[in-house]
């Protein structure tokens, strides 16, 4: 088929009088032309433009400002709060960690299982006591930064002996390096050697704590566009090629905005007040009288007293002495006497109070970014909440879908942290496939996880006894089973076979009660009987 040919059917010209075999040709070459077309195309389609909102960051720069806003007093104390909705607490003790025998391992039956029982039995304490002691830092490292690091030491035939998690495991200190999703080294900056020591770490070294990348940060990464093609495009995981691990995960990420408008808000209230509290009293100088020389001398002077204005407002914003006294400015004059005509303080009269509604609308939009209640971080007369009454650090379904993903993130860690620790005292390895010999679990009927399950199950179990009641009823009224299946159906909103089922079962235990009564009737004693036994007596 001739190209002009092509071009017109591709146009939209009639291809009626073109045989099937045609049809098909053309089909096929113009979908292998329109993918070479497409494939040209696409590196300039996807993707989304570069804003000010989503440009690409380096490392350094997103950990410097998740870093400075974890040092803001209310995300702070919000991310001290997830951490507690989603790790709970004993009440006595304040444990937060429980470790506790698999479900197969419960029965007792099999040589291996009660093996596998005692070798756990003998670790859960131990290992209890060090995650415990750690596991609130790191839970807090990771939902600040994404990310949350122990360094680990072992001893063959003991197990784990102690847990690292400080300042040499502060997470802008460490990079991972991932193959796929699989954290395989690390390399972590000594920060307290000027000489920028890192140190290589492997995974029995060092483990990881790793928050789901739910949003997208925009970065720089240190690999090229090779290691990221030939990851999507390689099938088996242990080919693909070992790159340092992004950064991502942070509950910051979200509300970077929201906190940059709050500190300007706040800074824009701070520096409104504290000029309105500084005090200047500006003179009128007339130099008429003066010669040349000293007429440029005095403005030269003038000009020094402006910068001085300067740093007198600057050291007043700072809380310096400024704020407290009233700086003159004396400018001598010549001729009329010298009197000195006073012109005022520069900056107006305040007539109507300062407008907090920027600050209390964008603090709103941090904590709903945050999943929090904004009266549990210091504004408590805004909203009834908070650990007092329990109102939203219980119901609030954005914390509890927090929890659920921290809690995850924190198994899959907790589970790490066992495995080597039984790797080191029995040498023996877990494979993915494998299933632990032991189960994590929390005390966290203070957070809103627990405490909207609990509701859950009180809710299903009242639904069963009303449910039960009205079986019972149904049962009682001797309908047949036809109409009890109906009702079921239509009016319990049950499925017709389970209401099949259970009116049957109805039917079937009604008549068996009725059969039994009938049985016990046949033998009672009669009147005749009970007279002449009471005349034998």
């Amino acid at each position: 088929m001739a190209a002009q040919d092509i071009l017109a059917i591709l146009l939209g010209a009639d291809s009626s009088g073109m045989s099937n075999l045609q049809q098909n040709e053309l089909s096929n070459a113009s979908q292998e032309s329109m993918a070479r077309i497409q494939d040209s195309l696409n590196p300039f389609s996807l993707g989304t433009f570069e804003t000010k909102d989503n440009k690409k960051r380096t490392r350094m720069e997103i950990y410097s400002k998740w870093e400075k806003m974890l040092r803001f007093a209310p995300i702070s104390e919000a991310m001290g709060i997830h951490v507690t909705a989603a790790l709970g607490g004993d009440a006595t003790t304040s444990q937060q960690v429980f470790i506790t025998p698999a479900q197969r391992l419960r029965g007792g039956g099999g040589t291996i299982n009660k093996a596998q029982l005692e070798k756990l039995e003998k670790r859960i304490k131990p290992m209890e006591k060090l995650i415990n002691k750690h596991i609130v830092k790191i839970c807090r490292d990771a939902i600040g930064f994404g990310d949350g690091y122990t360094r680990v030491y072992g001893t063959k035939g003991m197990g784990i002996v102690d847990l690292m998690a400080n300042e040499f495991t502060y997470p802008p200190l460490i990079q991972a390096y991932e193959q796929v999703n699989k954290t395989v080294a690390y390399q972590a900056l000594d920060y307290k050697n000027w000489q920028k020591v890192v140190s290589k770490l492997n995974m029995i070294q060092m483990l990881r704590l790793k928050m789901p990348r739910i949003s997208h940060v925009p970065q720089y990464h240190a690999s090229d566009s090779f290691f990221n093609i030939k990851t999507l495009q390689v099938d088996n995981i242990n080919e693909a090629p070992i790159v340092p691990a992004p950064v991502g995960g942070s509950y910051c990420a979200d509300v970077e905005p929201f906190y940059d408008n709050i500190i300007l808000a706040l800074s824009t209230m701070n520096s409104q007040q504290i000029a309105d509290a500084v005090n200047q009293v500006f003179l009128s100088v007339n130099m008429s009288a003066m010669p040349p020389a000293q007429r440029d001398a005095y403005k030269n002077g003038l000009n020094t007293m402006m910068r001085d204005h300067e740093k007198f407002v600057r050291d007043a914003l700072e809380g310096g002495d400024s704020i407290w006294n009233t700086k003159y400015h004396f400018l001598p004059t010549n001729n009329e006497k010298q009197i000195l005509n006073t012109l005022g303080d520069l900056k107006g009269q305040r007539t109507s109070p300062i407008n907090t509604e920027t600050l209390m609308i964008n603090i709103r939009l941090l904590m709903g970014g945050l999943g929090l209640d904004p009266s549990m971080v210091g504004w408590a007369d805004m909203l009834a909440g908070g650990l007092g009454d329990g109102s939203a650090f219980h119901t609030s379904a954005q914390i509890m879908r927090r929890s659920m993903m921290q809690r995850q993130a924190t198994m899959d860690f907790v589970n790490q942290i066992l495995a080597l620790d039984w790797g080191y005292a029995y040498n023996e390895e877990f494979n993915e496939t494998n299933d632990y010999p032991w189960k994590i679990e929390y005390y966290s009927d203070q957070s809103a996880a627990m405490t909207e399950a609990i509701t859950n199950q009180q809710q299903r179990m009242n639904n069963l006894m009303l449910k039960a009641q009205a079986i019972a009823s149904l049962k009682d009224l001797g309908l047949s089973e036809e109409t009890i299946t109906r009702l079921l159906e239509r009016d319990g909103g049950m499925d017709y076979d389970e209401a099949i089922k259970l009116a049957k079962d109805l039917v079937q235990q009604r008549e068996q009660e009725q059969l039994a009564g009938s049985n016990n009737s046949d033998d009672l004693p009669t009147d005749d009987q009970n007279i002449e036994e009471e005349e034998g007596i």
